[in-house]
């Protein structure tokens, strides 16, 4: 045990005492207007965090600790939903998503180390980034949905790097080690980094250390950072796509390797083609982040799973996930540039030509060919089998038939001026579906459910 405590439950108790002085000492001060509310939040943030690492450096019970961890984030969730603690206009979750990270992270099998290094980054870089973007920057960015700026990314990005050369000692793997923390910090709702960067830096740091990077995916890793921004310089990609594209792909080159990149990149640079086919389209103006991690998210999430637990289900998992994507973006794409005759999936009835829901004959074959196309092709690369090929080709073909589903039941669509349209305007009445579901959400869970579906039957077969 470390000094100052006889056992493991006294160093709990004082610990969480010393957070709850601190929350009053905070909430006095506010009072008093001796401090302003961002300042104490950040105060708290670092002083509740760094104590959290320091039980879990000197905690021998660890599920015990994370059941701990777990059971405050439940009372804090409801502590921050009626905005008990410090009052805050946009009800932020961080506070309660924090500890959670922690259990989570202590039930996981990643080195102590490595939990360590995401609770000392969480507790120290994300403070001083969100410190400097709201007093300094003058221009922001909604990457997600929160506003953040790139005075905070390269705030955090070096912060962490001293913390990374405290934990390894100065290498090259550092300027590595920091990169996707950073990144993920810029992804947020209502605190959710709070959760998302310690998974992501714990993950990163055990990744880093057990794999050899190789020469050639060092090279890869800097060409493809070349290819990313020259695609955003050509507008294929918005900022926030841009760096959501550089995360995802950063994750599947560090975990399974350079040959993995081909089948996410097929269908980005297919798609991007496909979309400027139609000059109009919303998407020509460059993928923004939601539309990279719906189309990208569950695909990676596979990939990842699939590094870590070499379960070969995982991998195909992958391929289909990338290949409901493409199948969905070639029918939608090439169906909307042939603008023949459309009707709704579920009715039948005549639709608008583009509108969520609708199928046409020559997208739907665009669709099937692209998904056969492509599970040929990865059956060649992958040495796949037959069967595998025809599995994944009817699993991007049944994604892309449940996306139009989802699309007609769910999916917003608003009646202006008399003409249906998604877009939703100031006048706009919603006709049909729910108001937060739009294109991305359908496209997300859509893939998410297919996916699923495939992995569970490829895995009980």
């Amino acid at each position: 045990m470390p000094f100052f405590f006889d056992s493991q439950i006294e160093m709990y108790v004082w610990s969480s005492g010393f957070i709850l002085l601190t929350v009053l000492l905070v909430k006095y001060w506010l009072e008093k207007k001796l401090l302003r509310v961002e300042a104490g939040r950040k105060m708290l943030h670092i002083i509740a965090i760094l104590i959290c690492g320091y039980v879990v450096h000197f905690s021998v019970d660890i599920i015990e600790l994370a059941s701990i961890f777990i059971g405050f984030s439940i009372v804090l969730f409801y502590i921050a939903h009626h905005n008990l603690l410090l009052p805050n206009a946009r009800r932020s979750y961080g506070i309660a998503l924090f500890p959670l990270a922690f259990g989570v992270l202590l039930l996981t099998p990643f080195s102590k180390d490595a939990i360590l290094f995401a609770i000392v980054t969480l507790g120290i870089s994300d403070a001083l980034a969100g410190w400097a973007g709201e007093t300094f920057a003058k221009n922001k960015v909604v990457f997600l949905y929160e506003n953040k700026s790139w005075l905070g990314f390269f705030v955090f990005y070096f912060s962490t790097l001293v913390i990374a050369t405290g934990f390894i000692g100065f290498s090259p793997v550092i300027f590595l080690l920091a990169l996707i923390p950073a990144v993920s910090e810029l992804y947020s709702y209502r605190g959710s980094d709070n959760l998302t960067v310690p998974l992501m830096a714990a993950f990163w740091y055990d990744l880093l250390h057990k794999t050899t990077i190789s020469y050639m995916t060092l090279v890869t890793f800097f060409i493809m950072a070349i290819i990313l921004m020259l695609v955003y310089y050509k507008r294929w990609l918005s900022d926030s796509g841009t760096m959501a594209a550089f995360l995802l792909s950063s994750l599947i080159l560090f975990s399974s390797g350079v040959v993995y990149l081909l089948p996410i990149s097929i269908f980005f640079v297919a798609g991007s083609l496909t979309t400027r086919l139609i000059p109009k389209n919303k998407d020509a103006n460059g993928r923004d982040a939601f539309q990279v991690f719906a189309n990208g998210g569950v695909a990676t999430i596979c990939l990842l799973l699939f590094s870590l637990s070499q379960n070969d289900v995982f991998l195909l998992g992958y391929f289909a996930s990338v290949c409901i994507s493409l199948a969905d973006t070639m029918s939608s794409d090439i169906g909307i540039f042939f603008r023949q005759k459309t009707y709704d999936i579920l009715t039948f009835a005549p639709s608008k030509v583009g509108l969520s829901g609708g199928i046409s004959l020559v997208g739907t074959v665009a669709g099937i060919l692209s998904a056969i196309l492509f599970s040929g092709l990865l059956m060649w690369v992958f040495s796949l089998t037959m069967i595998d090929m025809v599995l994944i080709s009817v699993t991007g073909f049944s994604g892309m038939l449940l996306d139009s589903v989802l699309g007609s039941l769910w999916q917003a669509k608003y009646v202006n001026d008399d003409i249906i349209t998604e877009e939703k305007t100031s006048h706009g009445k919603l006709m049909k579906g729910f108001d937060w579901m739009d294109n991305d959400g359908v496209n997300l869970l859509s893939n998410f459910m297919i996916t699923m579906i495939f992995v569970i039957l490829v895995y009980v077969l």
